[in-house]
């Protein structure tokens, strides 16, 4: 009893002397050294003899010339990489690797910097963060940087690997001056259905970011070969002697320091390695009043001694919570989380996470209680329930007449829409990921209109 006693003592003085931060972590992923290139020597020499053969059937057809023009202006790559409709994260993306331009033991990218490993032939562009889930929830797609024709596929191996093991899934695009673009480590069964010999434009879909092959995580794997099937390095610099000048539309820059997402949890996240059992995000959206929140920013090229500033608002735009951490190091990917205990009075509604990186705010919100609400309509009601909402959500009308419905996401995409009668409709949200949506009803009779926000929660 003493005891007992005892503990509920030290845990009311806990929660009286830390109502500020309590807990503070984080860190960085070191990249793992591959036991070879993305792919090994004999791997790309089956590749090359596949494409060498599948090139000699489609000129045979008259879909390709015999020898390239190589003449021509040559192509301006855009960006390989896209969400895919209903995502929104600000950022989802990290350069993780450069071509290796040492042809020694050494290590040499087109700033003359160490952003590779001995033998790499292409770019490494890693989904961040959250890459397993961002893979099993088809969220990055992997587009063609320019128009050509696909000239060879491989897929149906093994898509999850976190090491370097096996053979990849890969769409190869022959280019007007005949250089090649490999897009590979695809997500098993997601490459483009257009058949080889088929014309791709740019834009267009070709699969999704996948681990396939020798990969430690999801991520694309491009390379690009001119028409003698010499590597390009694609980005000009005073190391790059491949290519006098940048093959890209608009050449990104070598750093881009940038929040990719900010989260909240109700445990610190925890990232061990890159093996999907060496992950737990524990996402979490909705918290009740005087909860222990973290709350965690992850990173794309933070920079050294950059500092940036925090702050939580409640649903009126009072800041609650402040703080600021300046970056010990600079890194390719890191994460960096803060846990809170919310006031004890912290009123009901949906909170805002601020994070100001770099010049660049960005937000992610929150719930603070159990909101399923009753919304007057005319002289009758709407029932919400649940909200937050995990999978589906219940619309209970009351009313005489139709409503008409539509479910939007923040950047204003609509992501469902349909006709309320009388009674019970349920909305199903499952396949929509987590966040802020906004739900617009229409009294098709009346014109009476309602807006109201809903929580996704995973």
């Amino acid at each position: 009893m003493i005891r007992q006693i005892l503990t509920c003592f030290l845990t009311l003085i806990l929660i009286q002397t830390l109502a500020g931060q309590v807990l503070h972590g984080g860190g960085n992923l070191e990249l793992p050294v591959p036991e070879h290139p993305c792919l090994s020597p004999e791997a790309y020499a089956e590749i090359e003899l596949q494409l060498a053969i599948s090139r000699a059937n489609l000129v045979e057809q008259g879909i390709l010339p015999e020898k390239p023009n190589t003449r021509s202006a040559g192509i301006n790559l855009e960006w390989p990489l896209r969400q895919a409709m209903g995502f929104d994260q600000p950022d989802y993306y990290s350069m993780v690797n450069f071509v290796d331009l040492d042809n020694s033991s050494g290590i040499k990218d087109y700033t003359c910097k160490g952003r590779s490993y001995n033998g790499h032939n292409g770019l490494d562009i890693s989904s961040w963060p959250f890459w397993w889930q961002m893979m099993d929830d088809n969220q990055v797609e992997i587009i063609a940087g320019a128009p050509g024709v696909i000239i060879l596929k491989s897929d149906d191996y093994f898509d999850k690997n976190c090491t370097c093991v096996g053979t990849w899934n890969a769409v190869y695009v022959e280019h007007a001056d005949g250089s090649v673009a490999w897009y590979g480590h695809m997500k098993k069964n997601s490459l483009t259905s257009k058949p080889v010999g088929s014309a791709v434009e740019t834009g267009e879909y070709l699969g999704l970011v996948g681990s396939s092959g020798c990969s430690s995580n999801p991520h694309l794997h491009l390379e690009i070969r001119d028409a003698a099937n010499k590597v390009i390095e694609t980005h000009t610099g005073s190391c790059n002697t491949t290519t006098d000048s940048s093959w890209w539309a608009k050449q990104k820059p070598y750093f881009e320091p940038t929040i990719n997402r900010l989260t909240t949890h109700a445990m610190p996240p925890e990232l061990k390695g890159f093996c999907p059992d060496e992950q737990e995000p524990n996402l979490q959206n909705q918290f009740e009043t005087f909860d222990f929140i973290t709350f965690t920013a992850w990173y794309r090229d933070q920079q050294m001694n950059e500092t940036t500033t925090f702050q939580v608002l409640d649903p009126n735009g009072i800041v609650q919570i402040s703080w600021s951490d300046k970056s010990p190091a600079t890194y390719v990917w890191s994460w960096w989380w803060w846990s809170y205990f919310l006031p004890v009075n912290a009123i009901e509604g949906i909170w805002t996470f601020e994070a100001t990186y770099n010049g660049l705010t960005r937000t992610h919100p929150f719930q603070v209680g159990e909101v399923s609400a009753v919304y007057p309509i005319g002289h009758t009601n709407l029932t919400i329930l649940s909200n937050p909402v995990h999978t589906d959500l219940t619309l209970k009308w009351e009313g005489e007449h139709k409503l008409q419905y539509t479910l939007s996401n923040f950047p204003g995409q609509e992501c469902g829409e349909g006709v309320l009668l009388p009674g019970v409709e349920i909305v199903g949200m499952s396949i929509l990921p987590a966040g802020v949506y906004m739900l617009h009803l229409v009294d098709v009779q009346t014109g009476e209109q309602l807006h109201t926000r809903i929580i996704k929660t995973r």
